[in-house]
């Protein structure tokens, strides 16, 4: 299973797209902006980034060249037009697909960006994990225990689904993304505690007024804290 971020400025094909890769078993994160879509990649936990490009923009290739630059060897993924192509020179392109959206075209897409990018010496060099580890966090003003989902050199996904947050508690933690740093206490699987620092980078909600997942960007990793979780790496590898 990837995690896929999927970017769409103009929301024309992400719930679709999403919709299919959800079938296909991916774990899949949707941003709309930019913003977002950078705040997303900086946390290093997606394993694709798939764009769609059948408009392009000055907003949307950044957010390519982002990719490029920040997590270098991270596959980028085009839903483009063949008339376009030429357009997307300045970013690195792992594997394209055209529309009408099908799910096998999306499903071979995503597998041979996926293949490429597990070839790639430095993608791997930062990879992404798995981590169920105890985590316990204080954001935004709200501090609560709860778990980790997954786990990068750059940043960390916290699991808030069983987290009891007020609307006002939530409604304050969407208010930080991109502003606030929250100071997180992580707990590895021999009883050792990381001291981590990070930026609110996003918050994916449920329908309910518990938050899914919080992403939090590290604000600089200590040489002790990366040595640790490059450890993780090596156990799951």
């Amino acid at each position: 299973m990837a995690n896929v971020l999927i970017t769409d400025l103009f929301e024309e094909s992400a719930y679709l797209t999403r919709s299919l890769l959800r079938g296909l078993g991916h774990a899949v994160s949707i941003s709309i902006t930019r913003q977002d879509a950078e705040a997303k990649l900086s946390t290093g936990l997606f394993d694709v980034l798939m764009m769609d490009y059948c408009t392009v923009t000055d907003d949307n290739l950044a957010v390519g060249r982002f990719a490029n630059e920040v997590l270098p060897g991270l596959p980028v993924v085009a839903l483009t037009r063949p008339e376009l192509e030429k357009k997307l020179a300045a970013v690195q392109i792992a594997a394209k697909y055209y529309r009408p959206l099908r799910g096998r075209n999306v499903k071979e897409a995503v597998s041979s960006a996926l293949a490429g990018m597990f070839r790639d010496s430095k993608r791997r060099a930062v990879p992404r994990i798995h981590a169920e580890l105890p985590i316990e966090v204080s954001l935004a003003g709200v501090s609560f225990a709860t778990r980790t989902i997954d786990l990068s050199a750059r940043g960390v996904a916290i699991d808030a689904t069983e987290v009891k947050l007020s609307p006002d508690q939530l409604e304050a933690i969407e208010n930080a993304v991109g502003k606030a740093v929250a100071s997180a206490n992580l707990t590895l699987q021999e009883g050792r505690i990381l001291q981590l620092r990070g930026r609110i980078a996003f918050v994916e909600r449920h329908r309910s007024l518990s938050g899914r997942t919080i992403g939090l960007a590290f604000e600089g990793l200590d040489e002790q804290s990366e040595v640790a979780i490059a450890g993780l790496y090596r156990d799951a590898a």
